[in-house]
C-alpha cells in the first residue's frame, strides 16, 4: 500500500471509529505494524468494495475488490465484469504492456487466468462478499 492509499485509509477508518486510535500505531510508522497496516488495509477493501458496488457490481466478492486492490478503481471494475475467456490487455486497456508485465501478468493471459491463480492463493475468501 502506497504512503498515500495508507494514510487516507487509516484516516477514513478512524474518523469511522475513533477508538481504533488506542489500537494503532499513528503515522507513517504504522505501515510497519501488522495490525495498524491490517485496519487501513480493511478499510480500503471496504472501499474498494462499496466503489464496486455502486459501479453496478452487485455483491462484490473478495476476488472483485482484490481486482480493485490492484488495478485501481477503473481496472478493478473492468475486471470484475470481464469474461474469463477475455484477455486482461484488452479488459485493462488503459495500462501498458509493460505495467501489466511490472504486476505479474503475462502477454495472452485472460482474465480467467488471472482469477484463477488469485483464487487459488486466498482460498475459499475469494468468493466471499465483501459487504454484508
Amino acid at each position: 500500500m502506497s504512503a498515500a492509499t495508507y494514510e487516507s485509509s487509516i484516516a477514513a477508518a478512524l474518523a469511522q471509529d475513533p477508538s481504533l486510535a488506542a489500537n494503532i500505531v499513528p503515522g507513517l510508522a504504522g505501515q510497519s505494524d501488522p495490525a495498524t497496516e491490517a485496519i487501513a488495509a480493511a478499510e480500503y477493501l471496504k472501499e474498494g468494495a462499496e466503489y464496486l458496488e455502486s459501479d453496478g457490481i452487485a455483491n462484490p466478492t473478495a476476488l472483485d475488490v482484490r481486482g480493485y486492490y490492484n488495478f485501481g478503481p477503473q481496472g478493478g471494475a473492468a475486471i470484475a465484469t470481464a469474461q474469463d475467456s477475455q484477455s486482461i490487455e484488452s479488459a485493462l486497456s488503459m495500462y501498458t504492456a509493460a505495467q501489466l508485465a511490472a504486476n505479474g501478468i503475462t502477454a495472452g493471459e485472460t482474465v480467467g487466468q488471472w482469477r484463477s491463480s488469485v483464487a487459488s492463493k486466498m482460498g475459499s475468501a475469494a468468493s466471499a462478499p465483501v459487504l454484508t
